[in-house]
């Protein structure tokens, strides 16, 4: 079965403690981080994730405390 790749952008991610943890749910929710990016001026951040099933992966993330700072 492939793997399916995609994006998730954060806001409030003030430094990278804030990111450690949106990682943290992320993996903890199924998920693989193939690259991330922080914006310390903006305070944002983006993270590229791989999954086996997206939809599994949202079921999961969307319960956790990343998910309420997801665009």
């Amino acid at each position: 079965m492939s793997k399916v790749r995609f994006r998730i952008d954060f806001r409030e991610c003030e430094h990278d403690g804030d990111l450690d943890n949106y990682i943290y749910d992320i993996v903890e929710s199924g998920g693989t981080v193939i690259n991330k990016q922080i914006d310390y001026d903006e305070e944002t951040a983006w993270v590229i994730v791989e999954a086996d099933n997206r939809d599994d992966f949202f079921e999961k993330f969307e319960h956790t405390n990343a998910y309420d700072f997801t665009n």
